[in-house]
């Protein structure tokens, strides 16, 4: 049940201290800070909002920062000028083909950082809890793939709405290793059925992610937001 989800991410996200979509943009805008300091980092945390109308350059992760653990920045409101992405999710507004519009969120690696998804080379190795046993000694082989360089929203033919058409859009989300693979699974009321991904970042560092639920709750509100955890894999 999406409860018993919630539930498990509400006691996991404790323990570590630490939409649809198409309604957000009419919610009241959140103030992102503005402020620049380049000594020092501040992560977001999770949940993170991706609203198309709220937080349109949507959130970068640089999962290390100068050597130490990092995390996530709103793009549009960097906490340090020296931000430098691994992997960024964010949501445009697509043409559906009855011609309303929704959201589409994807998620995007940098052109230098790699992923896989380990739920595809490890079957077994699904939801929250496997997320936190996953280390160095039980990982098994995988192999990194980039996202296609040719990979451009641009590109995507528009509707009548001047926006870019969902079904092309989703054909272009294709081309990313991550793109919208992880939305179902956050999605339904199967518990611990989330894929967990690796990914090299810029730095070659090797980090675990999974995206627990989408819309997030609980949430500041009830749309907008997505709930990640990631960590080294050590």
């Amino acid at each position: 049940m999406r409860s018993f989800k919630n539930l498990i991410f509400v006691v996991a996200t404790l323990a570590t201290g630490a939409v649809l979509l198409t309604s957000c943009g009419k919610e009241k805008p959140d103030k992102p800070s503005t402020t620049t300091n380049e000594n020092q980092f501040v992560s977001l945390e999770s949940p993170y909002l991706i609203c198309a109308g709220r937080n349109p350059g949507g959130v970068g992760f640089d999962f290390e920062y100068k050597g130490e653990k990092g995390g996530a920045n709103n793009l549009d409101s960097l906490t340090v000028s020296d931000f430098m992405y691994d992997l960024k999710i964010r949501t445009i507004k697509a043409e559906k083909p009855d011609g309303s519009m929704g959201g589409a969120p994807y998620i995007q690696l940098s052109a230098t950082a790699q992923a896989v998804n380990y739920s595809e080379v490890d079957t077994t190795c699904k939801g929250i809890t496997s997320f936190q046993n996953l280390n160095k000694s039980n990982i098994k082989e995988y192999t990194l793939k980039s996202d296609d360089p040719s990979f451009d929203i641009s590109s995507v033919p528009v509707g009548g709405t001047g926006s870019p058409l969902m079904q092309e859009l989703m054909r272009e989300y294709k081309k990313l290793v991550i793109g919208q693979k992880w939305r179902e699974a956050a999605n339904n009321n199967i518990a611990d059925d989330e894929p967990i991904w690796i990914i090299a970042t810029n730095e070659g560092r090797i980090v675990k992610f999974i995206v627990t639920d989408f819309p997030a709750n609980p949430a500041p509100t009830p749309s907008g937001y997505i709930a990640i955890m990631w960590d080294f894999v050590e």
